[in-house]
Order: C-alpha cells, then structure tokens, then sequence
C-alpha cells in the first residue's frame, strides 16, 4: 500500500455547477478549484448539497455547469454504500478491482495490505452480510482506494469507524493529499487535525 507518488498536480474546475432537486435543495450555481497538496473538505449540515457535490464530480447526476478534469483514476467512497450481502469481502473487493481494471496479482497485493490497515484479515472469507457497519465502512474505503486512485473522494468516511481507525485513516488521508487530491465530505472537521486541510462551508448548495 505505497502512497502511489506523482508530481503532477491535480485539480478539478467547477464553474457554475447546479444540480436542484427543489428551490431550496441541490447545488446552485457554484464555482471553485479542489486542488492536489490539501485536504479539501466539504462540510455543512444535512442537505446543504455535500453530496450532491461529490455525486456531480463523478457524474452519477445530471447537472448544470462545467466540471473540468484530467482523466485521472477516481476512487469514490459514498455514504451508506449498498454492497451485495451474499458475496465474502474479498469476493466482492476481487470483482470491484477488475471491473476497475485492476489486475489479478495488484488486487491481491492490494487487499492483503488493505485488510492488514484495517486489521480486516480474519474477515476477507465473511459474508458482507455478517459484518458489522464499522466492517462495512472499511470494505467501503478499500473498494475506493483498490484501483490506486490520483483522485480520492470519501463521503462521510469515518462513519461507524473505531477511533483507531479513525486515526490511521487520518493519517493515511494526510500523507496522500500532499500528492493526491482528497476530497472528503464531512460534518465533522475537527476531527482532521492537520495544518494542510482547506475547509469548504456548504449552506443550501452554495459556498457560505
């Protein structure tokens, strides 16, 4: 699990992005540059257009407005992730990693280092089905992270995560920014405690 280094920076464009579900919920005509070197995050109360923001980025929407990226590998983390119950963890992380186009041999090398971080090794034969939702979370992060993205989005990603996990996925975070963009929708930013992080306020789907 190297931290895939890269000295090309990397940034994403958003120049007047609208995505309304009603007048008063959605993203409205919003503009601004998430760049490499900071981790960026998004915060706001519920439905302020946090994840509505990160769904538009990786065009699982229909919207309005301009999103200008490199085709960089994206790795996409949503919140309350519905993964398939009947499948064990490293049947499912397998099958993610290759429709990703993740080789064989990189899966394995990947996910042994993955269940060794979020000490998940006596878990990857478990059905999903048995796992608890700080289980979940981290099978969650690692479906992200397996195909070495340059472009990393997590929303709400320490949900129902042990605050050791918490800390070492921090600390992951922090390393990979200063090379990677990280974007991470949050309602808590405190608990990011790192002088390289840009706080972006979201109130009623426009910057506060």
């Amino acid at each position: 699990m190297n931290m895939w280094d890269i000295s090309t920076p990397i940034s994403i464009n958003i120049k007047n992005l609208t995505k309304a579900y009603s007048k008063d919920k959605g993203i409205f005509d919003l503009s601004i540059e998430l760049n490499s070197g900071d981790i960026n995050l998004i915060v706001g109360k519920n439905g302020s257009g946090k994840s509505t923001l990160l769904k538009c980025i990786m065009r699982l929407v229909r919207y309005h407005g301009a999103i200008e990226r490199r085709k960089f590998r994206i790795g996409y983390a949503p919140e309350n992730y519905i993964m398939p119950d009947f499948m064990t963890v490293e049947e499912f992380l397998y099958n993610i990693g290759r429709i990703k186009g993740v080789s064989r041999y990189e899966i394995r090398e990947s996910t042994i280092d993955f269940y060794r971080f979020f000490n998940l090794e006596k878990y990857r034969h478990k059905l999903i089905k048995t796992l608890s939702n700080g289980m979940k979370q981290k099978v969650n992060l690692i479906q992200a992270l397996i195909n070495e993205p340059k472009i990393i989005m997590l929303d709400e990603p320490l949900t129902a995560l042990d605050f050791e996990s918490e800390k070492k996925l921090i600390s992951y975070l922090n390393k990979l920014a200063k090379t990677h963009l990280v974007i991470i929708s949050t309602h808590n930013p405190n608990k990011f405690k790192t002088r390289s992080k840009r706080i972006i306020e979201l109130e009623n789907g426009m910057i506060k």
